[in-house]
């Protein structure tokens, strides 16, 4: 699902509305606000394993120091969901890592990711930093 939305607008293969839809869904997918009372004290530490897998995701303190070796960590200000792919072109088990992160941080372990939750969420533009149409 995510590595298909993802390698389709790569390749540019939807048109029309569609193609409009999916750029909005992009812009949302990649600056999507941290859910704490005080997002601006917090980054999203994106960490990768050593053949560049993506392994997940987390909320620190912005203060916070880097580890040792972090040369397999990246930190952003807000969570961008197509981060998986700054480590490798495909990356199957990572995108299932970055969902299973989103689902916990987001909506909580015990709940489903939905079509209609994630229309829900993806609808709201408080949930993102710059306002979309």
């Amino acid at each position: 699902m995510l590595t298909g939305f993802f390698w389709a607008l790569k390749k540019g293969i939807l048109k029309g509305r569609l193609a409009n839809e999916a750029a909005k869904l992009l812009q949302r997918a990649r600056a999507i606000k941290i859910p704490k009372p005080t997002p601006k004290r917090w980054q999203v530490e994106y960490t990768y394993d050593d053949r560049r897998g993506f392994c997940g995701f987390r909320f620190v303190k912005a203060d916070m120091p880097w580890p040792y070796g972090y040369r397999s960590i990246r930190r952003l200000p807000y969570l961008d969901l197509s981060y998986v792919r700054r480590g490798k072109e495909y990356d199957k088990r990572g995108c299932r890592n970055l969902l299973r992160d989103f689902r916990h941080h987001f909506f909580g372990d015990n709940t489903r990711l939905t079509k209609r939750r994630c229309k829900e969420f993806f609808s709201n533009k408080k949930n993102f930093l710059r306002a979309s149409s």
